[in-house]
């Protein structure tokens, strides 16, 4: 796998959450051979087979046995992530156990309702049924970052909050910013995925364009791939609806940006993205 990236001519990668501790091992000879290097990893990136179903490693969970779990297992991945010379650990939250907001408003949308009453009321429920856990959810999640955040900058590595394409996953827009804010910390910053937003937008549930204009400031890195329609996610920039020209600018110099892809065919297709996107955006760094 990493002699396949390397052959495109990259030397960063980002550790994505399906890593064991065997691949793991592997990974850091690589790197202490100085092949490659690492830019961010996801949390929970050596969780035991006991732990590999993420829905029970959730900081929102109402169990506190998983909560612990998850800051266990998070501190574990900021280790990891300072052993390898990474900057960041992107986070996984959980979400809303029951709901299946982002399925529901989907399938509406493919049948071609996506502007209609059936999929406005559809909408609003799913918004109202979502609002009804925000506090407790909130709670629940600054409870275990308070205890991550001294951790992490004490090993010189930032936390980054994402987005989610999924309205039932934590934190929604309406939540992010105010966590961050709450927070307080320097150590945690946003995350942006620009195609979890894309697939809102598509969706109706954002604009994409002011969402960024109103946290892009607090960027500390992205996922860079593209869309089409609901069905088609993580394409090569430039290959989709994202408008990268017009979104790219609300957010920091400093902000990382690292490709996002699946089921793309042929390095040269990626060889090329990337160098349009360095000729679009060449003062910007690109993992």
């Amino acid at each position: 796998m990493l002699e396949e990236i390397m052959a495109l001519g990259f030397r960063w990668i980002e550790l994505s959450w399906g890593i064991n501790t065997r691949m793991a091992a592997e990974i850091s000879k690589f790197v202490e051979r100085g092949k490659v290097r690492i830019s961010s990893l996801y949390n929970f990136h050596s969780a035991s087979r006991e732990w590999t179903n993420h829905d029970l490693l959730q900081f929102t969970s109402h169990r506190g046995d998983q909560r612990q779990q998850a800051i266990h297992l998070t501190q574990q991945t900021i280790d990891y992530a300072a052993r390898l010379g990474a900057s960041c650990v992107i986070l996984l939250f959980g979400r809303v156990g029951g709901l299946h907001s982002y399925r529901r408003l989907r399938r509406l949308a493919l049948q071609g309702k996506l502007y209609t009453k059936e999929f406005a009321r559809a909408k609003i429920r799913e918004i109202l049924l979502r609002e009804r856990h925000s506090d407790s959810l909130k709670e629940r999640a600054i409870d275990c970052l308070l205890r991550l955040g001294d951790y992490a900058s004490a090993r010189g590595i930032r936390l980054g909050i994402e987005n989610r394409k999924a309205y039932e996953a934590f934190p929604s827009e309406r939540e992010l910013l105010p966590l961050l804010e709450r927070l307080g910390h320097p150590t945690f910053g946003y995350w942006h995925n620009f195609g979890c937003s894309q697939v809102k937008e598509h969706l109706t549930l954002i604009n994409h364009r002011e969402w960024l204009d109103r946290v892009g400031s607090w960027a500390i890195g992205s996922h860079v791939c593209d869309v089409r329609g609901l069905d088609n996610d993580n394409l090569l920039p430039f290959s989709g609806t994202i408008d990268y020209p017009g979104l790219v600018p609300f957010l920091p110099d400093s902000c990382m940006f690292v490709l996002d892809l699946k089921g793309v065919e042929g390095g040269d297709a990626v060889q090329k993205s990337v160098e349009r996107w360095k000729g679009m955006f060449s003062s910007r760094s690109s993992q």
